[in-house]
């Protein structure tokens, strides 16, 4: 049997074995261990080597033998030295004080208890969606942990201070059965490989370029090895919150999560980020504002049909919909909308703590902030480049498609239906032209144009046909009689 068939054996194997897989990932970690504590082991060894040399001298030889102990003594503490300043990075957020929120600390305590686990005492608000614990290694070996409260500012104003309760136990009960099971310690040290690689990557020492490729390597494949079974992790807490409360609550608590994370994603940053097409640092207060700028922009519509795409094409493996709306046994999730008092109202006496998050975010923003503006700027001088090359001569090919690309950016609606109709008269025997003209007017609504178009890009490229009908159909018409190919789109008002 070749090498190849024994891998691909060995593979199938480990992905129809649990036993097996776990056996093999604790066998990887464990080697990853041994290879970062492998300073301090060969420091210990050669220590104790020296003493017991030295304890039995009796000639030249000895003396020699001691004098390289001590060699090796002294390479292994500069190495292990290097080994104890290495820091894997802690969570993202502004840490919170216990005279800050007080109430959240007693909350936290009370569920440490409970679940008779060690006091988290440390919680950080950060800018996502989140609400569980998290645990860094203090150094980097995978075997002691600080753990730490990451609670989404955004989704504490989606919550109710009720849902916030019961969210906050799921996080806690979760961290308990990771810390008593072995499959919960290999989900943790699968997680903390990558802040230990990157934190060798930071520390630029002998010891993080002699370990970083073995550890590298280790890591890959503990990684997808892990694979399932971090996935099954990660639906921990929602099945734990269906457990222990009713259906309805648990529905309301997993829609909460799921509107507030499409609406920071397809609503809320894209909104704060079309500023730095005109300011070169980001100023905006993206967390003050946030609370009034939720009430006035998000509707129930829209929530509705997050929801729906998350559900039928969300990443399943991350938000375990589909898994939980079956043990729920319900169709399909629907929002109950922003709570009367946010669970952040209620658990903070003021708002000082956004100004903070203001700060933290715009620092932590600023680098992608810049590029963003700056390919903004880019861009505009692009297109005003080929907005006098098509009043002078015309635009073919790729400088077409990309006058096509760009003209949303900086026109209204109708100047850039315009440019579409444009550039495609301009460009009737270019196929590629012709399908983004006619993409670009379907999402205009320039509907019946955009068909058109579609369908000249499909007779000069048969290979564009069944994209072209899927756009069609996604956009609710049917595919148009096919025009004689000197025929254009009626572009009188469109002329440059």
């Amino acid at each position: 049997m070749t090498t190849d068939k024994i891998y691909q054996q060995f593979g199938y194997l480990l992905n129809r074995s649990e036993w097996l897989r776990k056996t093999v990932l604790v066998l990887a970690n464990s080697a990853g261990c041994l290879l970062m504590l492998s300073p301090a082991l060969s420091l210990l060894a050669a220590t104790s080597s020296a003493i017991y040399i030295y304890s039995r001298i009796q000639g030249p030889l000895d003396w020699f033998m001691f004098e390289c102990m001590l060699g090796v003594t002294a390479f292994s503490a500069y190495l292990t030295w290097q080994l104890l300043n290495i820091r894997p990075e802690q969570p993202e957020g502004v840490r919170l004080k216990p005279e800050q929120a007080p109430e959240i600390f007693k909350m936290l305590e009370r569920r440490s208890n409970h679940f008779r686990i060690k006091p988290v005492t440390h919680i950080n608000l950060s800018t996502g969606t989140e609400l569980k614990i998290v645990g860094t290694p203090v150094g980097a070996v995978p075997i002691y942990h600080r753990h730490t409260l990451c609670a989404g500012t955004p989704l504490l104003f989606f919550l109710g201070k009720g849902q916030f309760r019961l969210g906050l136990a799921g996080a806690v009960a979760v961290a308990a059965t990771k810390k008593t099971c072995l499959s919960g310690w290999l989900v943790q040290a699968a997680n903390d490989w990558p802040l230990i690689i990157s934190a060798l990557k930071r520390n630029d020492s002998l010891l993080s370029r002699l370990l970083l490729k073995p550890v590298d390597w280790l890591a890959t494949h503990i990684e997808h090895l892990s694979i399932k079974l971090r996935a099954d992790w990660r639906q921990q807490q929602s099945r734990w919150v269906l457990d222990n409360s009713d259906e309805q609550s648990t529905a309301d608590y997993l829609a909460n999560h799921l509107v507030a994370a499409a609406f920071l994603e397809k609503q809320y940053w894209p909104m704060i980020f079309k500023a730095a097409d005109r300011c070169p640092t980001p100023v905006v207060k993206a967390f003050s504002h946030l609370p009034l700028l939720l009430r006035k922009t998000l509707n129930k519509k829209h929530a509705e049909r997050w929801l729906l795409e998350a559900q039928a094409f969300g990443k399943q493996q991350q938000t375990g919909v589909r898994d939980l709306l079956a043990e729920l046994r319900i169709d399909q999730l629907a929002w109950p909308g922003l709570p009367a008092e946010s669970a952040f109202d209620t658990l903070f006496g003021n708002k000082e703590i956004l100004k903070q998050l203001d700060t933290y975010w715009q620092n932590t923003i600023e680098t992608q902030w810049r590029d963003a503006h700056a390919r903004y700027k880019n861009h505009e001088f692009r297109f005003n480049q080929l907005k006098i090359r098509a009043r002078e001569q015309g635009l073919r090919g790729a400088s077409a498609l990309k006058f096509v690309k760009l003209a949303p950016q900086f026109v209204d609606q109708q100047g850039a239906i315009a440019i579409y109709k444009e550039m495609y008269n301009n460009n009737f025997d270019d196929a590629k032209v012709c399908f983004a003209c006619g993409l670009a007017l379907l999402r205009s609504s320039s509907v019946n144009d955009g068909i058109r178009a579609l369908q000249r890009a499909a007779t000069l490229d048969p290979a564009l046909a069944k994209r072209a009908h899927a756009l069609v159909s996604e956009h609710g018409n049917t595919w148009v009689d096919e025009e004689p190919a000197h025929q254009h789109i009626t572009m009188e008002h469109a002329t440059a």
